[in-house]
C-alpha cells in the first residue's frame, strides 16, 4: 500500500477542475459553481463519451435516473425512481444474498434461461418472498433470475416513459449497465416499444 501511494504521489497532478456531486454535495466546502447535481453530471458525462446521446438511463446502487439531453449535453428533462431502491443495484445485491451467490454471477445465470417467468414485485422486501415461492414451485433459478432482470428493466422503462421516452442515441450508464442480462432485457424492451435504436454502453460507464 505504501509503495502504491508513493508511486501515485511521486508525480505532479494538474488540477483542471474540482466538482462535488451526489447526495452529499451540499456539505462540501466548495464554491457554489463547483457543486453540481448527479443529473447534470450524468447528462454531460454521457454526452462527452457519446456525443450523439439524447436519452440517458442510469441505474446505480440506490436510484434509477432517466435523462433527456439536448445536442450539447444539457439536461432538458429527467425522472427518478421514488422513495426506495427498488429495481436498482441494491435490489440485485439483496437477491444475490438470498441466492447465496456473488452479485457478478446473477447476469450469467439469467442468460441461461429458457423460459419466461413474470416477477411481479420489484420491492426488495417482497422480492425475496416471491423468489422463495418460485423456487418452492420448482422453477429454475436461471428462469427466475431472467424474470427478475426483466422486472428491473420494466420499472426503468416506466421511468423513461415519464421523462419523455427514448430518443436515438440511447446511452445506458451505472453499475447495472455491466450486467449482461439487464442489457439483454433492455435491448428487447426498447425494440418492442421504440424500434431499433443505437444503444451505447461504455465499459467505464460507472464513472460518467
Amino acid at each position: 500500500l505504501e509503495r502504491g501511494v508513493a508511486k501515485a504521489t511521486a508525480g505532479t497532478i494538474d488540477e483542471i477542475a474540482v466538482v462535488g456531486t451526489g447526495y452529499g454535495r451540499q456539505t462540501l466546502p466548495f464554491p457554489k459553481g463547483a457543486v453540481r447535481s448527479e443529473i447534470l453530471c450524468h447528462g454531460r458525462g454521457a454526452h462527452r463519451v457519446f456525443p450523439n446521446t439524447r436519452t440517458v438511463l442510469d441505474i446505480g446502487g440506490q436510484d434509477t435516473k432517466a435523462i433527456q439531453v439536448d445536442p450539447e449535453g444539457i439536461v432538458e428533462s429527467f425522472q427518478m425512481n421514488d422513495r426506495c431502491a427498488a429495481g436498482c443495484g441494491r435490489y440485485l445485491g439483496y437477491i444475490a444474498d438470498e441466492m447465496n451467490m456473488g452479485l457478478h454471477e446473477l447476469g450469467p445465470l439469467a442468460m441461461k434461461s429458457t423460459k419466461t417467468i413474470r416477477i411481479n414485485s420489484t420491492c426488495t422486501v417482497f422480492a425475496g418472498a416471491e423468489l422463495r415461492d418460485r423456487l418452492a414451485l420448482g422453477d429454475k433459478r436461471e428462469d427466475i433470475m431472467a424474470g427478475l432482470h426483466r422486472a428491473i428493466i420494466l420499472r426503468a422503462m416506466s421511468i423513461l416513459a415519464r421523462s419523455g421516452g427514448i430518443r436515438n442515441e440511447f446511452t445506458f450508464t451505472g453499475g447495472v449497465a455491466k450486467n449482461e442480462a439487464a442489457v439483454k432485457a433492455l435491448l428487447q424492451l426498447v425494440e418492442e416499444n421504440y424500434g431499433k435504436l443505437t444503444l451505447n454502453i461504455n465499459p467505464d460507464s460507472i464513472y460518467t
